[in-house]
């Protein structure tokens, strides 16, 4: 896969997975969706997931996982596990730094308070995450495909 491609399929896919992490954490943290600070927060979540999705090898962790789970290349599990290994460190590494920004920082909450937060929210905001980008997977690359004729 090119850099171009890379760079092209992580800004699409990055769209709907952003959204619904940042409804999910909202919801959890709050109970009620407020206009700014979503706006905010997809923000921050689409650079850091572009950063991430472009620097750090997660596809490729992905494909070695599926294949030491000895998955059928192509096959609907290894993409399920493919998934797993790439969507925990996009939001892993979200819920690290967007949890600290929310709770701490414009919160104004004691750290405990963001362990909490982490304890409570990563696991839900983890499955949507998953189910999302499981979906929007194959529609954005052939989106990227036809973007990048390649």
């Amino acid at each position: 896969m090119s850099m171009k491609h890379r760079i092209v399929n992580t800004l699409i896919m990055n769209i709907p997975i952003c959204v619904a992490i940042v409804i999910t954490a909202q919801l959890l943290g709050t109970g009620a969706l407020r206009l700014m600070p979503s706006i905010i927060n997809f923000v921050l979540a689409y650079v850091i997931s572009f950063l991430v999705g472009v620097f750090v090898p997660l596809v490729p962790w992905g494909v070695a996982f599926a294949n030491a789970c000895k998955a059928q290349p192509g096959s609907l599990p290894f993409g399920m596990l493919i998934n797993a290994v790439v969507n925990l460190g996009y939001v892993l590494v979200n819920c690290i730094i967007l949890t600290y920004f929310n709770v701490v920082i414009m919160g104004h909450a004691p750290i405990i308070a963001y362990f909490i937060s982490m304890a409570t929210g990563f696991i839900p905001i983890y499955i949507v995450g998953y189910i999302v980008s499981f979906l929007w997977n194959r529609p954005a690359e052939e989106i990227t495909k036809s973007i990048c004729r390649e």
